[in-house]
Order: C-alpha cells, then sequence, then structure tokens
C-alpha cells in the first residue's frame, strides 16, 4: 500500500489538471483555430476532406484573409459541421479582397437548433399555418444577404400578401456546404412536414466538389463505433488546443484517387429518396437549381422530368431580367455597380450574383422569389 498510494494519487493529480485545464477551456468559450502562414483558420474545418481543405488553403493564401462567416460553423459528429447554435455574426466580407469595402455588411443569426433565424425574432404564426421548408446549400441559406433578403423569406412574404385565408411560415434548414447525402439525415432528423407544406430542395454544387472519400463513407467512418469515440476524444478541448499549434501538413493525393463527394448514382438516389418522402407526408416538393452543373445538373433535371416535380433553373431562367433591373432595384443596383464598376457592363450576371457567380445577391434573390411565387401562386392558395 505506500507504494500504490503515492502511484494512485499521482494518477489522480495528473486526471484533476488535465480536467481543470478542460473545464477552463470550455468555460471560456475557447474556439481553437489552425495557423497557417500568417493565417488562423478555425479548426472545425479539419473535418472537411483533405482535398476541400487544402483547396481551401490555397484560396486563403491568394485572398490574403480568412473570411468571418466561416466562424459561424462547429464539429458536428452526425454531420462532420454545423452552424453553431443560438449565434449572432455580422460578416464584412464577402470571400474577395475587392470587395471588403465596397459591399455592405450581412447578418447570420441561428436559432437553438443550429438553422439561420430571422434578425429580430419572428412573429408567432397560426398553429395550422402552412410551412415552406428549404432543404439546400448556401444558395438557399442565403450566402451573402441578410436573411430577410433571401429568396425563400421573400417568397413567403408574397405567399401571405396574396392570400387572405392561408398563411405560411418558413423553415429553411439549408447550410453552406451541405450535399444530398447530408440533407437526408438534415430530413430525418428535423422533417415536421405536414399536408399542404412545401419543400424547396437545392443541391449540387458540393455534391460534385473533388474529394478523397465521398461523403457517405466519410460518415460510416465517422460514425462507427471506433469512429465516433475516436471523434469524441478527438474534440476535447484540450486536445483541439495543443492541435493548434501547427497545420497539419497536406495530405499527398494521387488525381486516380480523386472522386466526388456524391457521385451521380448516390445523387439520383438521395434526390429520388428526397421527393418520395416529401409527398409520403403530403407536401409539394419543388427543385431549385442555382449553382449546379454538368452531371449533376443534368441528373437533376431528369429527376425532376420523371418524377413530375417543378425545375426552376437559376439563375438562367434571370437572363430576361437583365434590362429592367436598373429601373426596378435602383438602389441596389447603384450599390453592386459602385462594387464591380466595368466588370457589370462585361459580365451583366453582376446585376444579380456575387462575383463567384454562384450565389446570388439581394436581386437575385428578389428575382427568384418572383418567380417561384409566379410558379406556384394558384397551387398554394
Amino acid at each position: 500500500m505506500q507504494t500504490i498510494k503515492p502511484f494512485l494519487f499521482s494518477i489522480g493529480a495528473v486526471f484533476v489538471f488535465f480536467t481543470a485545464v478542460e473545464v477552463g477551456l470550455r468555460l471560456s468559450g475557447f474556439e481553437p483555430v489552425i495557423h497557417f502562414k500568417t493565417h488562423s483558420i478555425p479548426a472545425w474545418m479539419e473535418e472537411l476532406d483533405p482535398v476541400v481543405l487544402d483547396k481551401y488553403k490555397r484560396f486563403v493564401a491568394g485572398l490574403g484573409f480568412v473570411n468571418e462567416d466561416v466562424y459561424a460553423y462547429e464539429p458536428d459528429l452526425r454531420y462532420g459541421y454545423r452552424l453553431k447554435p443560438n449565434l449572432f455574426l455580422t460578416v464584412r466580407n464577402y470571400s474577395s479582397a475587392l470587395m471588403i469595402d465596397k459591399l455592405p455588411a450581412w447578418t447570420i443569426r441561428s436559432d437553438a437548433q443550429g438553422f439561420r433565424a430571422p434578425s429580430q425574432e419572428p412573429v408567432a404564426t397560426e398553429p395550422s399555418a402552412r410551412t415552406v421548408h428549404v432543404l439546400g446549400d448556401s444558395s438557399s441559406f442565403g450566402w451573402g444577404v441578410n436573411y430577410e433578403k433571401t429568396y425563400s423569406s421573400v417568397l413567403v412574404g408574397k405567399l401571405n400578401a396574396d392570400s387572405s385565408s392561408t398563411r405560411y411560415k418558413l423553415r429553411n434548414l439549408s447550410l453552406p456546404g451541405f450535399s444530398s447525402f447530408q440533407g437526408n439525415l438534415l430530413w430525418e432528423d428535423f422533417a415536421t412536414v405536414k399536408n399542404g407544406d412545401w419543400v424547396i430542395l437545392s443541391f449540387g454544387w458540393n455534391d460534385s466538389t473533388p474529394s478523397l472519400e465521398t461523403d457517405s463513407q466519410k460518415y460510416k467512418s465517422r460514425t462507427s463505433l471506433l469512429g465516433s469515440i475516436n471523434w469524441n476524444l478527438r474534440h476535447f478541448s484540450l486536445y483541439r488546443w495543443m492541435r493548434t499549434w501547427s497545420l497539419p501538413e497536406s495530405t499527398i493525393v494521387k488525381k486516380k484517387d480523386i472522386g466526388v463527394r456524391v457521385p451521380t448514382t448516390q445523387y439520383r438516389e438521395n434526390i429520388e429518396a428526397l421527393v418520395a418522402k416529401i409527398r409520403q407526408k403530403g407536401a409539394k416538393p419543388l427543385w431549385v437549381s442555382v449553382c449546379n452543373f454538368n452531371d449533376h445538373q443534368s441528373t437533376a433535371k431528369k429527376i425532376a422530368e420523371n418524377m413530375k416535380t417543378p425545375f426552376f433553373d437559376f439563375p438562367s431562367s434571370l437572363k430576361p431580367f437583365i434590362p429592367t433591373v436598373p429601373e426596378r432595384f435602383p438602389k441596389r443596383f447603384v450599390t453592386y455597380f459602385e462594387a464591380y464598376g466595368e466588370g457589370m457592363k462585361t459580365n451583366p450576371m453582376l446585376l444579380f450574383l456575387f462575383p463567384d457567380r454562384c450565389h446570388p445577391n439581394e436581386i437575385g434573390h428578389e428575382l427568384m422569389a418572383e418567380v417561384l411565387f409566379e410558379a406556384i401562386e394558384g397551387e398554394a392558395l
């Protein structure tokens, strides 16, 4: 016992010390970062596929700064990462060094479940109100614009203004960077769809992103018994703090090993499953294609045709509005013209898209809501 007691005391002291450090880090609101050159990248981004993370590192190196909106997320065992709950973040950049001081700041506010919420507390609606659900990526999330300016929020406003009896509310489950695979997971966890609701689906760009593993493979690895134990151990605050001392070396990747996050076969299965589940609930599915190209775009369109689902291809369907934008949206037109200058003349799509040509700006969201409203108002009332 004289030999065992000091040993047990030492073990207990070490345990108490590390527990105290862990508790202290959590109570302090510690948020780990990874140092890359002169930049600090949020540590949750290690959850991304190595190919995706390396691409982002190159993006930051060329950009000269880390875009502020990436601090809105945290790691998550089931989804890889999620929007932080009860968040209010003002974002002052648009992933472009040229746009930092030329475009207005935008805000991200989230609810207790970690989904985007209005800037102000929403007005209570009657329980019988129907819901417009949105399940998509950053374009439907409303990257770059305030919640009230997103196409889904504007659409709900138009529906309520046009109807004297049927009332609608919005539930936006979209998250930047999410694929159709993660969309199915969200459906399983948060679907509260009822008869008469509308469900807008919008996935594609992230599904076709190059990666070493598919989203399905990463999910199975992460949520297996050993994978979940390893994940939880790695996400102790003390361990995460120690990991911030240096960024892991880039993974050596051979081109033959690179695939996409969601192959088109799985993409088709994911979308068809979502449409079928929506209809089982008595709700109406609707497909919005914003940033989706090549095989995934054609696959989505084919699914919509086969399953008789309304399909809207943005931003190509907004091209007819180009001549009318300056007159209809004079203040916002001036804001974007001052930001883009002559670039808007050579690329008129900048009238309703941010420079990445994927994310709609306020004008783009307004026009999208208008097109959707005109298409569904007869069925919605």
